[in-house]
């Protein structure tokens, strides 16, 4: 049986507490920070609201913990020296607390279909993204990354080489794979191999797919080699950022971008100009937008 204990807290005190239950001996606890959702100049971010109240949920398994609920009800007052009537107490079988986050499936209006592990649809005359989400950021379900998907999966990318930077789960390299790319070359911060490899073999592609964590703002990697496209789906500063360190824009002569905000596209659009780029096609949903350069002949 696996017990949840629920306490109404302030915020602001919750570092205390939590430390104070820590050195008791609780360590399973689990809140959510009171956050607002404000607009900033690349995108979104958030403030924490310190004057909020939060759920403070502590979980104890018979497993492990002797004597539930009786004894953690006795524990936690003393701790934090409360009444046992502000503490809420719930108790299930473990099985009963799992929870399944199920994706549905995305027809991205150009006869091309992302599809999830859960799906059980059929998709007759249309083209099919087997996508697994696992771990790694991104799942397809985001404006820019649907916007990178449409332009990628609308290319002719037979052959060609492809350099995803921020490629998350590798949403945007297996749709380049897809779609013919010979060697593709993704490369994120965190390490995302597992996931994208396992995304290639849903999609059973056998091009050259070589993942590479790395920093590319303040580490040591290079990008040495040109690509005949490169896809960027990270945000317009950190996409100036990684242009200037590198010196990018020597790289290739065809660029996707997206993760962009139509209010922050100024200095993004100036160093694509300096650099003898144009805009081959641009696509915008909601506040999103996404951008096709390519290098004036």
């Amino acid at each position: 049986m696996l017990h949840e204990f629920i306490i109404n807290v302030p915020y602001k005190e919750i570092d205390d507490m939590t430390d104070k239950l820590n050195a008791a001996g609780i360590y399973n606890l689990y809140y959510e920070p009171p956050i607002e959702i404000i607009k900033v100049q690349n995108g979104y971010g958030y403030e924490e609201k310190a004057e909020e109240h939060v759920a403070l949920k502590i979980y104890a398994s018979d497993c492990e913990v002797d004597g539930l609920p009786d004894e953690y009800f006795s524990l936690i007052t003393e701790t934090l020296q409360l009444k046992k009537e502000d503490i809420m107490h719930t108790a299930r079988e473990e099985s009963e607390w799992e929870q399944t986050y199920e994706f549905e499936d995305i027809d991205l209006g150009n006869n091309w279909v992302i599809t999830y592990p859960n799906s059980e649809q059929q998709y007759i005359g249309k083209q099919v993204l087997k996508f697994d989400p696992l771990a790694a950021f991104g799942t397809g379900l985001h404006e820019t990354t649907q916007g990178c998907l449409r332009m990628i999966l609308d290319s002719d990318l037979a052959d060609k080489t492809v350099l995803d930077l921020g490629t998350g789960s590798g949403m945007l390299t297996i749709a380049a794979s897809l779609k013919g790319a010979k060697k593709v070359v993704a490369v994120d911060y965190e390490d995302v191999a597992r996931e994208l490899y396992h995304n290639a073999q849903l999609n059973e592609l056998t091009n050259d797919i070589d993942v590479v964590q790395a920093d590319l703002i303040t580490g040591d990697y290079e990008i040495e080699d040109n690509y005949d496209v490169i896809f960027i789906n990270i945000g317009a500063n950190e996409t100036v950022q990684i242009i200037k360190h590198h010196d990018l824009l020597k790289n290739s002569n065809q660029f996707i971008i997206s993760g962009l905000v139509e209010w922050n596209l100024d200095e993004l659009l100036a160093l694509f100009k300096d650099g003898g780029f144009v805009i081959h096609e641009k696509a915008q949903t909601n506040e999103w937008v996404t951008i096709s350069f390519e290098k004036k002949s």
